[in-house]
């Protein structure tokens, strides 16, 4: 009955189900998995395969700590699940400098 019910859904991929990787993960891995797909979907433009999220902010997606944060992100990188790499951008385009800020770009396998 859930199917046809009217508002917002997350696809997740079949994918995930079955994979060892995401299968071996803790509870909170799986969790941020979810929680960075819906980030996916909300922040990624329709050109790019991937999205950036400040640790502040996605500690506050997921409603836990930085701590935590940290230590479940690098489980879930370790698992190959997903890619992080950190990006800032420019501040000032006439001197070249970038900004102080710097934020985690995603990517996920699934």
């Amino acid at each position: 009955m859930a199917k046809y019910q009217v508002g917002h859904y997350l696809e997740l991929p079949r994918e995930i189900y079955i994979d060892p990787a995401f299968l071996r993960l803790s509870d909170s891995a799986k969790w941020l998995y979810i929680v960075l797909k819906e980030d996916e979907h909300r922040f990624s433009g329709t050109n790019e395969d991937w999205f950036f999220r400040s640790n502040e902010d996605l500690s506050k997606d997921c409603g836990w700590k930085r701590t935590k944060l940290t230590r479940i992100k690098q489980e879930l990188t370790k698992s190959g699940l997903i890619d992080t790499w950190q990006i800032h951008w420019l501040a000032d385009v006439d001197t070249g400098k970038k900004s102080e800020k710097h934020v985690t770009a995603y990517r996920l396998k699934y």
